[in-house]
């Protein structure tokens, strides 16, 4: 995930903890329920429609810090959260996975950048005179050469 995604996420997960700051605000069963509360997914979708940010990244890292992998994100609202206080905690632990995921991108974009610096000093300069690169008998495999014909 590039880092402007990961900031991205990180904005709607913080959006998503003040939304669920007050237990009034959580709902089961419905994404709305009308007078302000969402559910989990609900509020990621209203935050990010109000917010103008991409739910997909947000989504992911929310779908990473399930307690059970795969577990989706509703059924996880609707039936296994007990409370609002176990619900802003996956939505904390999906704020740090998003910090992995920074840290992890900054860590290959420096190991990339050193095995490109490898590669450069094991590779041989150019030649200041081309006659030096250039081999002594012109390259024409057999099958290639034009064939002369018999007069």
């Amino acid at each position: 995930m590039p880092e402007t995604q990961i900031a991205q996420a990180v904005q709607l997960l913080d959006l998503l903890l003040q939304h669920f700051a007050e237990d009034s605000r959580w709902t089961r069963g419905r994404y709305d329920d009308g007078n302000g509360g969402h559910c989990l997914v609900g509020a990621l979708l209203h935050l990010s429609r109000k917010h103008r940010l991409p739910k997909a990244p947000a989504l992911a890292l929310l779908q990473d810090a399930m307690p059970r992998p795969g577990l989706p994100l509703v059924h996880f609202n609707d039936s296994c959260c007990g409370s609002l206080a176990e619900l802003r905690s996956i939505i904390l632990k999906a704020r740090r996975l998003a910090g992995d995921h920074a840290e992890q991108e900054r860590a290959a974009a420096a190991v990339k950048t050193w095995l490109l610096a490898q590669i450069a000093k094991k590779r041989p300069g150019p030649s200041a005179d081309i006659a030096d690169t250039a081999p002594e008998e012109p390259f024409a495999p057999d099958h290639l050469a034009p064939r002369r014909l018999a007069a």
